[in-house]
């Protein structure tokens, strides 16, 4: 996977539409998997880490419902606040 920059998440809506497999890169704390996504209102490309429970759990269902697969899905992402440990909010259109 390129280099991307990562998707810096915050309270406001965001639309995403995955566009690839999900991957792992290597952090300050070991492995931790990401996905490749686009942000449809700019066209521009991230990464989206998704190793918060809040976050994978609401995307396992996604995923099982897109053939066990993560490309192509296409939701909105926020978090519930600022605080750096919040939890992430997805909704799909």
């Amino acid at each position: 996977m390129p280099q991307l920059p990562q998707l810096k998440v915050g309270t406001d809506w965001v639309t995403i539409t995955v566009i690839g497999p999900v991957d792992v890169i290597a952090t300050l704390h070991g492995y931790a998997p990401v996905l490749p996504v686009r942000k449809e209102n700019m066209g521009q490309e991230y990464i989206l880490y998704i190793s918060a429970k809040s976050l994978s759990e609401q995307l396992e269902p996604l995923r099982k419902n897109n053939g066990d697969q993560f490309t192509g899905l296409k939701s909105s992402i926020r978090k519930e606040s600022e605080n750096q440990m919040a939890k992430y909010e997805l909704k799909t259109d």
